[in-house]
């Protein structure tokens, strides 16, 4: 599998399938998981997410997922900066963009193990947890044209926001298990 993955690849895949979940909810739950251990088996987060509906090894939608790790990874690794979070293009609809990203911060939460309790995470990861909640729990039914700006805004605050978490969780271990 080369080149990068995008949202519409995930999404398709995941349609055709008939898996659960959505392809941005996959993909937070997954940079979640990374930010808690960036040497999480591939496996262990097939398994936590799809559960019973786990890709078989050798399935093309297991060697999907296994090169959405490992891209996912990597982006989270680097030291570029290059981490983006799984989600439509700006071709669609701010309604279906914005669902999309409240999905994507569930999966995180999800995939980091956040249950909302704020103590004991470091700097200002709480923080930024409590905003990803707060997106969660946005309805994507209220969201207008004039919101594009907003949705931009939410959707960098995202992206920055798991690098900080990823940064601020490596400093506390610096192997990368947390």
């Amino acid at each position: 599998m080369s080149g990068d993955l995008n949202f519409d690849a995930i999404h398709d895949l995941m349609v055709r399938s008939e898996l659960s979940g959505s392809a941005a909810e996959v993909h937070g739950h997954l940079s979640g998981m990374l930010c808690m251990n960036t040497t999480i088996d591939p496996a262990q987060w097939l398994e936590d997410f799809f559960g019973d509906e786990t890709p078989k090894a050798g399935d093309y939608e297991r060697e999907t997922f296994e090169a959405l790790y490992r891209q996912t990874r990597r982006q989270l690794t680097d030291t570029d900066f290059s981490f983006q979070p799984l989600l439509p293009d700006d071709q669609e609809s701010l309604d279906f963009r914005a669902l999309a990203l409240g999905e994507w911060c569930h999966g995180f939460l999800q995939g980091l193990g956040y249950s909302g309790e704020t103590s004991g995470w470091p700097g200002e990861s709480s923080e930024i947890l409590q905003d990803f909640l707060e997106i969660v729990r946005l309805d994507a039914q209220a969201a207008e044209e004039a919101d594009e700006e907003a949705y931009a805004e939410l959707t960098e605050y995202v992206r920055v926001g798991v690098q900080v978490i990823q940064g601020e969780l490596d400093a506390m271990t610096p192997e990368g298990q947390h």
